[in-house]
């Protein structure tokens, strides 16, 4: 899945998801507090990781769609740092920039953490370095 969100988007993507489970977003904020626990089988991040893609062709807007796009790369971090898995086609070498963003952006919270530790992982295991 590839990912051209600028800074203000990640913003949006952390404000969309951390929105009360009541609102229109609650799938994504359950399905993201279901990706980012550390208990979560790799069978269930890929399968949250699907129903990321399936939200995202769905999405009425924007919002919806960078709150999918959130969601599917949290299912992706997850199960590479969890599980030492990867669950995506595209290289997570190629993931690195968009963890570090969203590690800022979700600093001090369980997503950010995962971001964190993806972003770090990834910069370890590229073989450019």
């Amino acid at each position: 899945m590839k990912s051209d969100l600028s800074d203000s988007r990640v913003k949006a993507l952390f404000i969309v998801a951390s929105k009360s489970r009541r609102s229109s977003v609650a799938p994504y904020a359950d399905l993201l507090d279901l990706a980012t626990a550390q208990t979560t089988s790799v069978q269930e991040l890929a399968g949250i990781k699907e129903q990321a893609k399936t939200f995202l062709k769905e999405a009425a807007d924007r919002r919806h769609r960078d709150a999918a796009t959130l969601l599917y790369h949290a299912a992706v971090a997850a199960a590479f740092v969890y599980h030492a898995t990867e669950i995506s086609g595209r290289a997570m070498g190629k993931q690195q920039h968009l963890y570090e963003r969203f590690a800022q952006a979700w600093e001090g919270r369980p997503a950010g953490r995962l971001f964190r530790e993806a972003a770090r992982r990834v910069a370890e295991t590229d073989p450019r370095k």
